[in-house]
């Protein structure tokens, strides 16, 4: 049995998302999401990319939030888990 995380290719992460395959590889483009590639430069979901491409999807459906957007929420969400961590790492060492 391995303890490599689980991955997904493009079709069963938009399965399992609720999207088209097309949607992951725009937001993809638009740098939403990062997913691994294989050796065969093959897509590979994992699932913390299966969970931020349904805080997108939320975003976009139930909000109305345009990609323009979601690109400044995240940026934002990643800023502010950046400070987090770093508040946590100077807090630890004082």
């Amino acid at each position: 049995m391995s303890d490599a995380p689980r991955t997904y290719t493009i079709r069963v992460a938009a399965q399992l998302a609720g999207l088209h395959e097309q949607s992951l590889r725009l937001y993809e483009r638009r740098g939403l999401i990062r997913p691994a590639r294989s050796k065969g430069n093959i897509r590979r979901y994992s699932d913390a990319d299966i969970e931020q491409i349904r805080f997108i999807k939320r975003l976009v459906d139930d909000l109305g939030v345009n990609l323009a957007g979601v690109e400044v929420i995240i940026q934002l969400r990643r800023q502010i888990l950046d400070l987090r961590a770093e508040l946590e790492h100077v807090r630890g060492s004082g």
